[in-house]
């Protein structure tokens, strides 16, 4: 990344360690009925390679405006630059799978990805969240913890 490129700022709410993210963006013709055929819901499969990014809280997809716009959520740790970077290069073919029906998408691994974003993102006028200061990374840690935690309780009984 050029000292230009880490210099923009980009749209986003942060509290703690997470940042809100929320792109709105018009469909292609069509677009939508495709859409849902292709993503088929959140599959395993597909929670699975979001887990490899390790830092995605939550996401979520949705459809509106009579099946013309779509908006893509999510909040994450870490900088903007290093999640828009996570996902074209950890799950790219998935990311453009589901993203091909947005007009004028350039494709995840475009030098344009991140202007195209930034164009359609918008910024949370309220966000909240209840563990701001926990990252994914740090929640996965406590379960493991409560869960060894509980079998050794449980075989103590």
């Amino acid at each position: 990344m050029s000292t230009q490129q880490a210099a923009i700022s980009r749209p986003g709410t942060r509290k703690g360690v997470w940042n809100e993210f929320t792109v709105i963006m018009p469909l292609k013709p069509g677009g939508a009925e495709r859409m849902r055929a292709r993503f088929g819901g959140f599959t395993d499969e597909r929670s699975k390679n979001t887990d490899r990014i390790g830092t995605v809280h939550d996401l979520r997809f949705v459809i509106f405006d009579n099946d013309t716009r779509c908006i893509f959520a999510s909040t994450f740790d870490g900088e903007w630059e290093t999640y828009i970077d996570d996902f074209a290069t950890i799950i790219p073919d998935e990311i453009d799978l589901l993203f091909e029906e947005v007009v004028d998408y350039p494709g995840v691994r475009s030098p344009g990805i991140k202007n195209f974003i930034a164009k359609h993102q918008v910024s949370a006028m309220a966000f909240y969240g209840a563990y701001t200061d926990a990252s994914v990374r740090d929640v996965w840690k406590a379960l493991k913890v409560k869960k060894a935690l509980d079998e050794m309780l449980d075989a103590a009984n």
